[in-house]
Formats: C-alpha cells, sequence, structure tokens
C-alpha cells in the first residue's frame, strides 16, 4: 500500500480491487484469494483486507460462498454501477486538479481532444 496516501489503507485496498476488476484482472465469477493471500499481496493486515472485503460485499461486487470462497460477481450492471462511479470520480479530481494550475475547463477539454488525436 502507499503509505504516502493520505486516504486509510481499507479505502486503498477498495480502489485496488476495483481497478483489477475494471481491468479484467479479476473478471466476472472469478474466485478471490483468501484473505491471508490477499494480504500478503497487498502488504496489509488481514484485518484491514477483510474490512475491505466487507464493503466489497455490501457494495455487490464480492459474494461469498460458504466453504468455497468469495468471488466477483457476474452482474455487469454492477460493474457497470462502480467503472462509471470511478470514472465520475477521477474525472472530477482531474478537473479540480487542472482548475487548480489555471486552466479553464473549456482549455482542458480542448487538451484532451488533442490528446486522443
Amino acid at each position: 500500500m502507499n503509505m504516502s496516501d493520505s486516504r486509510p489503507v481499507y479505502i486503498q485496498l477498495i480502489d485496488r480491487i476495483y481497478t483489477m476488476v475494471l481491468s479484467g484482472e479479476y473478471p466476472p465469477g472469478a474466485k478471490l484469494p483468501a484473505v491471508r493471500e490477499l494480504s500478503e499481496m497487498m502488504q496489509a493486515n488481514p484485518n484491514t483486507v477483510q474490512k475491505a472485503l466487507f464493503y466489497l460485499e455490501e457494495q455487490k461486487l464480492i459474494y461469498t460462498q460458504r466453504t468455497t470462497g468469495k468471488f466477483i460477481t457476474t452482474d455487469e450492471s454492477v460493474i457497470e454501477r462502480i467503472r462509471a462511479s470511478l470514472a465520475r470520480k477521477y474525472t472530477a479530481e482531474y478537473y479540480m486538479n487542472m482548475k487548480r494550475i489555471g486552466m479553464s475547463v473549456g482549455e482542458t477539454k480542448k487538451m484532451m481532444n488533442e490528446l486522443e488525436d
């Protein structure tokens, strides 16, 4: 985890798992590693990983099958909802940063269009 990030570690874990799902590293229906394995992979305390997984389960991104483990949802609408939410968040952060350096929305859009070309 990034200790220079001011966000709580469990929030960083949630974002990292979101990214892993949205990038296809953990596709719909995939089994997640056990909590201990995830904690080693993400260099985080198992209790913190469990807290992040509990949140993701509340969001319906993952579900638990008793005795089998935790799995990524196969409900594409849940994944799309999370993708849209993250896209809005990242776009808002980008525009706020551009505004801080004196760029207007129009200038920022122009820059984005130039990057597309």
